[in-house]
């Protein structure tokens, strides 16, 4: 598995989560612009690998910008920091010198239809990686991507999801690539993995490493989801992605779908597009998450949250 992401908050969360599940192998993360300033991502990145994996994670820092148009942060949501506001200490870990995007072609190009990549920020590292190598679609196992949303409202513009806003010439790119990539919504994020403010002050005296992160990265989402969104928890999206990735029970219900991303319009910059009847006559290019199963999705998290990964009784 590889994970590609823009380090912050859930990211961290769904990293912890690939790096302690059973039978999972994280083999590379790689950095790309997103939420927070670009190598203090780099650093939550190598922060995470370093406290929680227990073999060598290398952290590989990508595309620092969107392809082109410009953006802002997320950092009003998840802290300065990306991790809460509680400034960890800097990794002795230091992120590779190769670019995230040379590592993703030299992975997944050297062991075809062997990787798993995740895709938890925007798409800029990921369709960069597809303009430069055309191997590089058939030789990838699956692609999941946490982006857009079948049904349901933005959280960055009332039309659009953060990673889909951020670079949306991205997420067209990918779409019609022809990967085909497994689509979670915000939506899906929204109705399946709020972990609820009870839960926090559960989990928080579970006494385990898990848990103090866990509950520490997501003090500033709680504030925020509660004053903004008007959800009485944490969302992750990012996690619930990477459990549906590891165990497709969690994915109650996905549909081949055929999916565009607008990114022309300001109004509707990165609204994704999801022709749900068919309208349009055009082939699936997408497979869409309708519903998750957010009680086996929870069993995985807290597992992990208890240090006892995979003990789903």
């Amino acid at each position: 598995m590889i994970i590609d992401t823009d380090t912050a908050g859930d990211d961290t969360i769904s990293i912890l989560l690939a790096l302690k599940w059973p039978g999972v192998r994280l083999e590379a993360v790689t950095v790309v612009a997103g939420n927070v300033e670009f190598w203090q991502e780099v650093e939550n990145a190598l922060y995470t690998v370093e406290r929680f994996a227990s073999y060598r994670v290398p952290v590989y820092p990508g595309c620092s910008r969107p392809l082109l148009k410009s953006w802002r942060y997320a950092d009003y949501v998840h802290g300065k920091d990306g991790m809460g506001e509680n400034y960890f200490p800097k990794a002795k870990q230091r992120p590779e010198n190769k670019h995230a995007v040379q590592a993703l072609l030299e992975l997944v190009n050297s062991s075809p239809g062997e990787y798993t990549i995740i895709a938890q920020g925007p798409l800029t590292n990921i369709a960069t990686a597809i303009l430069l190598d055309r191997d590089f679609v058939k030789n990838i196992d699956r692609l999941y991507v946490m982006g857009g949303y079948a049904d349901g409202f933005g959280n960055i513009t009332p039309a659009a999801e953060y990673n889909f806003w951020v670079d949306p010439d991205a997420a067209r790119i990918v779409l019609e690539s022809g990967i085909r990539p497994v689509i979670v919504g915000w939506d899906i994020a929204l109705k399946y993995s709020v972990v609820s403010e009870e839960e926090h002050r559960e989990i928080a005296g579970w006494g385990t490493s898990e848990a103090d992160f866990f509950v520490k990265v997501n003090r500033k989402v709680v504030e925020f989801e509660k004053r903004v969104v008007g959800v009485a928890g944490s969302t992750h999206p990012d996690t619930i992605t990477t459990a549906i990735a590891i165990e497709p029970r969690v994915g109650k219900r996905i549909e081949p779908r055929y999916v565009a991303v607008e990114n022309e319009s300001e109004l509707t910059r990165g609204m994704s597009v999801v022709d749900h009847l068919g309208v349009l006559g055009k082939e699936p290019n997408a497979d869409v998450c309708y519903e998750a199963d957010g009680e086996l999705f929870k069993k995985m998290l807290f597992s992990v949250l208890k240090g006892r990964p995979g003990e789903l009784g």
